[in-house]
């Protein structure tokens, strides 16, 4: 009988259809990147299955849609029976209890959740009496009774009537929030999901589909069109990078021109790739281990690449042929550069260390840049799905309706704008891919590149665990070891000088410095004629906690 484990491979997935359920605010912004802006290229997709989470997010969407309209409904009702408590309500009660109700959701602790319970009881008592007052305040003595303004008795309205129709929007919040509960429990456990079993693209947005075909496609691709200037999007922040130059001598020869040892760029990454996944084989070093070949293009110098953008109307392309692959890597040109990319997962692929390896050959210097980056754990809200229970205790409704009071808040005034928003999403699409067809057309710096990554727009602003970050070190520092190793043992076998590289690799494993008789860079140091110095100290991490 096989023993329980702590993580499962598409634990990131899952969360991630966590995340596209309970936080509307990621989901717009993730359906807006990767739907409406359908003419840019989609980042990679590191250890995740996109589709399933932009379905979920679409599921969820027209579940809050069908809310948004309960909602408007009620609200118009509500200003028709009593304009002026609905107003007050919406302008004083709402935003006071629904600040205190959004921090006792946040906070796990079950104390937090019974005082805002406490709080908002009180708050509803508060009106009721408020109102009952006013319903029942007796009248002045008037020796001639004078009828009441109708404008005055109009604003006033029914107040009882008013109530009741606050408690039904309160109501829609808490139905929401079950069915919510309900979707979590039947989908998105560890023992119920399924990354095939996403909800099903409906008929009425079936215009979508050749959108979610795209992505499929750049999924599967091994090309990252990127915008701005780091090139690494959806892997994670840059943590380090090294380069250096080495002489490709002859072993006992001098510096001239036919002492120089010719390198075939392919046959080196093909070299360094298969011992890289030599010690990916084994169980107890680098579980898990992703080894590719990819390119990066800048997105706004993609008509020097014809292949990657046949039409300049159309989504450009995500996948080179082999050969194609080949060439760039002899002779990298312009703004495209290829990679060996090196990828170790771990803490159930939350956790992703990045080594990208660039290698050429310019003057009779080998070349080696590397690039680092980390991928971060999600946000610690997306786990509590694993600490739901089908059992619904006290704890569990107290935290329902704590969550629907600080929904209430947010939703009803925002209720109007999702509605028209909605009913116009079609025609806004329409639009904007017409909009922005017409200027790549006519703008030869046309940007194309991905401006959105669903994983890093989900990693949290710190570890859950200090092992995590440790992880991460020593994964990078393997990867790098084994690599000097590979390129060592390459140098040896065709006779290319490499003394001065051996006398220095224990600095090199220990503080990523490699000097032979160039340029290097080492923390605040340089080494070398006219050589500069950069450091890079990363930025403290934030204490932990969703963004605004």
């Amino acid at each position: 009988m096989s023993q329980p484990t702590a993580f499962s491979p598409d634990d990131t997935t899952r969360y991630l259809c966590v995340a596209a359920r309970t936080d509307e605010r990621f989901a717009a912004r993730m359906t807006k990147a990767l739907l409406n802006d359908d003419l840019h290229a989609a980042a990679p997709s590191v250890g995740f299955a996109l589709r399933p989470v932009l379905l979920h997010a679409l599921d969820a969407a027209r579940q809050h849609t069908v809310r948004n309209w309960y909602l408007l409904a009620a609200t118009v009702a509500a200003l028709i029976i009593s304009p002026l408590w609905t107003v007050l309500a919406l302008l004083v009660i709402l935003p006071v209890g629904g600040r205190l109700a959004r921090r006792a959701g946040e906070s796990r602790r079950l104390r937090d959740v019974v005082f805002a319970l406490i709080v908002l009881a009180i708050t509803l008592l508060l009106s009721v009496s408020m109102v009952s007052a006013l319903g029942t305040a007796p009248e002045p003595t008037r020796r001639t009774p004078e009828p009441e303004p109708p404008v005055a008795e109009w604003l006033v309205g029914l107040p009882w009537l008013a109530l009741v129709m606050g408690l039904v929007v309160y109501a829609l919040m808490v139905w929401s929030e079950w069915q919510t509960r309900l979707t979590l429990l039947s989908r998105l456990t560890r023992g119920s999901f399924s990354p095939e079993d996403a909800p099903a693209l409906p008929s009425s947005q079936a215009w979508l589909s050749d959108r979610l075909a795209a992505i499929d496609a750049a999924e599967g691709g091994n090309v990252t069109i990127y915008d701005g200037f780091t090139p690494f999007i959806g892997h994670g922040p840059l943590v380090s990078t090294w380069s250096f130059a080495l002489p490709s001598l002859r072993r006992d020869s001098t510096a001239d021109d036919d002492a120089v040892v010719p390198l075939d760029i392919a046959e080196l990454v093909t070299h360094v790739r298969d011992r890289l996944a030599g010690i990916g084989v084994e169980p107890d070093e680098l579980p898990g281990l992703v080894l590719s070949e990819r390119a990066f293009v800048s997105g706004n110098a993609l008509t020097m690449h014809p292949a990657l953008l046949p039409e300049r109307d159309e989504t450009p392309r995500q996948h080179l042929p082999a050969d194609d692959l080949a060439r760039l890597a002899a002779r990298p040109h312009g703004s495209a550069r290829h990679y060996l990319c090196a990828q170790v997962p771990s803490w159930g692929g939350e956790v992703v260390a990045s080594t990208f390896l660039h290698f050429s050959t310019d003057g009779g210097l080998l070349y080696l840049q590397c690039d680092r980056t980390v991928l971060g754990p999600l946000w610690q809200q997306y786990h509590d799905v694993d600490r739901i229970s089908p059992l619904l205790t006290a704890g569990a409704i107290g935290r329902l309706l704590v969550r629907a009071a600080s929904g209430v808040s947010s939703a009803v005034p925002r209720a109007p704008f999702r509605v028209v928003r909605d009913l116009t999403f079609r025609w806004r699409w329409e639009r904007r891919r017409a909009l922005e067809r017409a200027i790549a057309r006519q703008d030869l710096g046309y940007n194309y590149g991905a401006r959105f990554s669903v994983r890093e727009e989900a990693t949290d602003a710190s570890y859950h665990n200090y092992f995590q970050k440790t992880d991460t070190a020593k994964h990078l520092k393997l990867i790098e070891r084994h690599v000097l190793a590979a390129l060592l043992d390459f140098l040896d076998e065709h006779g290319v000088d490499t003394a001065e590289f051996r006398n220095r690799q224990m600095t090199i494993l220990n503080q990523g410095v490699i000097q032979t008789g160039g340029v290097s860079n080492v923390g605040n140091q340089a080494v070398g004629s006219e050589a500069t110095a950069t450091v890079q100290v990363p930025a403290p991490e934030p204490a932990a906690g969703k963004p605004a």
